[in-house]
């Protein structure tokens, strides 16, 4: 059921519309054909919903809607054909002069290459027959008297909705419960016993909210605090990998293994030295056997580390009880009352209390039939969203869906109704995502580019397949079918519930399979559409049911083992629309690859290929062609110019000499990573490699990385016409790469280079590195840069090394995030960093970065002055700063004398400054709300008057004397491990604080032995400490502590006093 009736009929329908005015079909002469099979279809597909919807618990309408959907399959297929051999004809005819198709060789038989009468009437007797098989299939629909109904439509739904949920999803926190059991279970992994290692345990069955419940605990600062090293891995019922989880784990951890052939014996004494003498708190979640932790993981952690917590999540209590839990947390389901606000947070963004109030007794029934499980009201949240009626409510809470037969007892109706609601087109997405690994994190712009691919994206007029595929993924986010991680605040990653996947992989199980394939059901009736391979093998092959009945149109291997797979299969798959092939052992591609002439998108990223087929320019139907970080590829084929529909072309981080040239004739190139300016010097074949003039005549590009552009010979102005570009990276050799300084003529031309490539107005990313002119670019000056980058939200200055003066981004309206990385020249940034601003519509005084949230500065060795005052003693003429920054960070700025007086006129809620050496003092910075974080400042000396400020952290800091007037301070964390006492500004500060209303609620302290001492009750330091209501104190990484709490009293060491 990968591919949904009603979705799959449209679909259709729509294709056979766009082919029939096309000249390739007008040759074969199959038009009248065509039109009556599209005109039967637009018939058909009135009832193709309900019949979708009967075939779970009728297995005779499952039967039919199965041949119907094979029949399709087939005539996409045809249709497909008959496009590549008309188009082929009309190329021989010399009917279509300019085309830059090259002929395409087709393995069918009926599609021999014979240009004649009789190969048209094979063509047309071929489509004709599909006629005759609809017919059949058609006559036999009478009996099950299907009902006329509309599809859901996804426009319909995003225009018409009401109540929309937030864009930024959150964590789904609601009543006391969960944060009383969190509490309860931190309190618990905290507490100092005797042994060394504890398991914990949370279980409950699935979509009761075990999760969540362990993200709260995770994520809580005692944890945080309370271990040195701390890694979440989720494990899943069929983990196949023990390396991927070791790999995952020592990746947490801050330690790499880039040797992709490391095995577990090479990976467990990394983990144990890792952990070696530090304190350790590991997650593993959705665990099914004891086995990850039992005979994987509990020797090296235990060999190791000198302290150790794991928390484990589970459905099954004898699961926690053989991994040795020494508590077991039952997760309850939701009170009503809290269900019925998670309801309410998912849909009402404004919490209109009378809209509540209004609806209120008919959610809390639809709470009570989503079982209180907090995944079934979240996903039936997503239903309700878009109504707004109250009767609307009332058809959801008596829909005969929540008594559904037919599914897996472990699937939520509620699951399944949700699923039902979803728009058709955006269905078919849904259950493409089960074929990734489960617990793997999925990435926005590979969902995109495989729906396209396969045909789930139909095109509209103003929009972009990709711009159309973004919204059914941020459509799925809302309806809580994905959960986007909330580290990557434009929801480019996100995972899938196992629930839910379980669910896609139970509606999709005729067409689509993940694992191994040795376990596919080999039936007459099952033709397998999508093959996602897992498996402990090394090798994979396929089973020869699979490669005989060639119905595959979709072939993935994601992740190792196996480590690679029999490849000389892969020409015999002529249906293959989809080959992802991303396991670092694939060596090579068949040559009989460019046989594949219905493949849309062909990923070796990964990979070691060292050479691709010239076959490939046969592949005249690929869009996607993803070749990034293959190490051992240098030259492509010039056949690539030949692929005519190529959208997306990505070699980025790939050692290429050049690209052929040709590139510019892909007319719908939008998508092109890692394009190479000209030839390496020590290339053999010069002038084959691309000059920028290429670009002129792509004017569909959304992303665009260029690559070496101190190569460009000819200057050329070739983005300004781009009206779609959104994502523009410029990128020249890095200087660590260059055994000589760049002579003045490279340093002019470079810089000419850059005033040509002035990108257009409608911006969205820019990312400039290792620019190695003097100047920045004229397009970013201050009487150009309001409108050359007008619409620009992300700006990357990555080591410009010689910029002496940066230019004025203060200018740039809707700037949210800036990074600038190593612009090692510049000694002070002052007024015209700002510009003129942004003006104001309204008359006001003008704004510099009006919406600013972000700003990375780091790696600048001559930064010494910093002002946002055209002269320092004149506030007159200052620009006011209305920015509201979530975080400022300042790193290896070590000549920085001070901060900017402007800046206490700027709200920020985290504040870093680290290694500026050369700071004394930070002060009257009243709008600093959330943390200052202040590390290894060796010349710091005062910190002062930050009045909102709740939390601070400082951290090798040894001139620090004096801590004040930091009114708000809830929480305090230092560490100065070399200093045998406790810093006196310390002591000083927690004494004034004696006399505040609230106390400091908390004190971490990170010191040596000697200092620990200081703490204890019958010593100096008491008198001060033992009025904050926590310390955390540690020495000797951690191995020494003082753990007390004022209410209710506890205290805890193991230093001797």
């Amino acid at each position: 059921m990968a591919m949904i009736l009603d979705a799959f009929g449209g679909l259709l329908a729509d294709k056979l519309v766009k082919v029939l005015e096309e000249k390739a079909i007008m040759i074969l002469g199959v038009k009248d054909e065509l039109q009556k099979l599209q005109k039967r279809m637009k018939t058909t597909s009135l009832y193709l919903k309900n019949a979708e919807e009967r075939r779970i618990n009728d297995p005779v309408v499952n039967g039919w809607v199965t041949d119907l959907k094979d029949f399709m399959y087939d005539a996409y297929d045809v249709i497909d054909f008959c496009m590549i051999e008309g188009t082929k004809l009309l190329e021989d005819d010399d009917q279509l002069a300019d085309s830059t198709c090259s002929a395409v060789r087709c393995s069918f038989s009926f599609f021999s290459c014979v240009h004649s009468v009789p190969f048209r009437h094979e063509i047309a007797n071929r489509v004709k027959s599909l006629n005759d098989t609809l017919d059949q299939i058609l006559n036999e629909n009478n009996k099950f008297k299907f009902e006329e109904s509309a599809s859901n439509s996804f426009h319909a739904t995003r225009r018409d909705c009401s109540h929309q949920s937030s864009p930024l999803p959150e964590l789904d926190i609601v009543g006391w419960n969960i944060r009383d059991d969190s509490q309860e279970l931190v309190n618990l992994l905290v507490s100092e016993d005797e042994q060394k290692c504890s398991v914990f345990a949370i279980t409950g069955m699935g979509g009761i909210g075990k999760t969540t419940l362990a993200q709260v605990i995770f994520n809580e600062s005692k944890i945080k605090e309370g271990f040195m090293q701390h890694s979440w891995t989720f494990v899943s019922r069929d983990y196949s990998s023990e390396t991927d989880i070791l790999k995952g784990i020592l990746r947490n951890i801050g330690k790499h293994c880039e040797d992709a052939d490391a095995t577990s014996a090479d990976l467990i004494p990394m983990l144990k030295d890792a952990l070696s003498g530090k304190t350790f708190f590991l997650v593993l979640d959705d665990v099914w056997k004891e086995d990850v932790w039992v005979d994987l993981l509990r020797n090296p952690v235990e060999s190791g580390a000198a302290k150790i917590r794991i928390l484990v999540t589970t459905r099954d209590k004898n699961v926690a009880e053989k991994m040795g839990a020494v508590h077991i947390h039952n997760v309850s389901k939701l009170s009503v009352d809290d269900g019925w606000e998670l309801l309410c947070k998912k849909i009402f963004r404004n919490k209109d209390a009378a809209e509540m109030q209004r609806l209120r007794d008919i959610g809390m029934k639809i709470v009570e039939k989503c079982d209180r499980l907090p995944l079934a009201i979240k996903t039936v949240a997503g239903v309700l969203n878009t109504k707004h009626r109250k009767e609307e409510w009332e058809k959801v809470l008596n829909s005969n869906t929540w008594t559904r037969s037919g599914l897996p007892e472990k699937i939520q109706a509620a699951l399944y109704l949700s699923y039902e609601d979803l728009p058709s087109e955006i269905k078919p997405c849904f259950l493409h995502c089960a074929l990734r690994p489960p617990g793997r994190m999925l990435y926005r712009e590979n969902l995109v580019r495989e729906w396209i691919a396969e045909g789930f994206v139909e095109a509209e007029a103003n929009a972009s397949l990709e711009d159309i595929a973004e919204d059914y993924y941020m459509e799925l986010i809302r309806r809580s079918f994905l959960h986007p991680d909330p580290t990557y605040v434009d929801h480019s990653q996100c995972t899938m519930h196992d629930l839910l996947r379980s669910l896609a992989l139970f509606l999709a199980q005729d067409e689509s399979f993940f694992g191994d394939p040795k376990e596919v059901k080999t039936t007459v009736e099952v033709r397998l559409r999508r093959l996602s391979i897992s498996s402990k093998e090394e090798i994979v092959s396929l089973p020869n049911d699979i490669i005989q009945k060639n119905c595959l149109r979709t072939l993935m291997l994601l992740k190792a083992p196996p480590q690679s797979l029999e490849t000389d299969i892969i020409g015999k798959l002529s249906h293959l629309r989809v080959l992802i092939l991303n396991v670092v052992k694939v060596k090579s591609v068949p040559k009989n690859t460019g046989d594949l002439v219905l493949l849309r998108l062909l990923d070796l990223s990964r990979t070691q290929i060292s050479e691709l087929p010239d076959s490939l320019g046969n592949l005249s139907n690929l869009q996607f062609l993803n070749l990034e970080y293959c190490k051992s590829l240098h030259f492509l084929p010039k056949s690539i110019t030949k692929l005519c529909n190529l959208r997306c072309l990505a070699v980025d981080h790939t050692p290429l000499t050049h690209l052929p040239k040709g590139i510019g004739k892909l007319k719908h190139l939008n998508d092109l990573r890692g394009f190479l300016v000209g030839n390496d010097d020590d290339d053999e074949v010069q002038q084959e490699g691309c000059s920028l003039e290429e670009l002129d005549s792509l004017d569909n590009l959304r992303y665009l990385v260029l690559n070496k552009l101190e190569r460009t010979i000819n200057c050329a102005s070739v983005l300004s016409n781009k009206r779609q570009l959104r994502q523009l990276v410029l990128n020249c050799t890095s200087f660590d790469n260059r055994a000589h300084p760049h002579s003045e003529q490279e340093i002019n031309r470079i810089e000419q280079v850059f005033d040509e490539l002035s990108p257009p107005s409608c911006l969205d990313r820019l990312i400039i590195r290792n620019y190695f002119g003097s100047r920045y670019p004229k397009w970013m000056s201050p009487t150009s840069i309001s409108s050359s980058l007008s619409e620009l939200t992300s700006l990357h200055l990555i080591s410009c090394r010689s910029w002496s003066q940066l230019p004025p981004l203060g200018q740039l309206p809707q700037l949210s995030f800036l990074k600038i990385h190593g612009a090692s020249e510049v000694v002070s940034i002052g007024p015209e960093f700002l510009g003129s601003g942004v003006q104001d519509v309204n008359g006001k005084p003008p704004t510099a970065f009006p919406k600013l949230k972000h700003v990375q500065i780091r790696f600048m060795p001559k930064w010494e002055e910093w002002s946002l005052f055209r002269n320092d003693n004149d506030e007159s003429s200052k620009l006011v700063m209305t920015c509201n920054l979530q975080r400022l960070n300042l790193h290896e700025c070590r000549k920085l004398k001070a901060l900017p007086r402007g800046l206490s006129q700027v709200s920020i809620q985290n504040l870093y400054i680290g290694y500026a050496h050369r700071l004394n003092v930070v002060k009257d910075l009243p709008a600093v709300t959330d943390q200052l974080s202040l590390t290894s400042n060796h010349g710091l000396l005062s910190i002062s008057n930050l009045p909102a400020l709740k939390n601070l952290v400082v951290s090798d800091c040894p001139m620090l004397n004096c801590v004040e007037k930091l009114d708000s301070l809830q929480s305090l964390h230092v560490v100065d491990s070399k200093s045998s006492n406790l810093p006196q500004w310390l002591i000083t500060f927690l004494q004034e604080r004696r006399l505040v209303s609230p106390g400091l609620s908390r004190l971490h302290l990170e010191c040596n032995v000697k200092a620990l001492k200081e703490c204890l009750k019958a010593s100096s330091g008491w008198s001060v400490l033992q009025h904050v209501l926590h310390v955390v104190a540690y020495a000797e990484k951690k191995s020494k502590y003082l753990l007390y709490t004022k209410e209710p009293y506890s205290y805890k060491t193991n230093v001797e006093e």
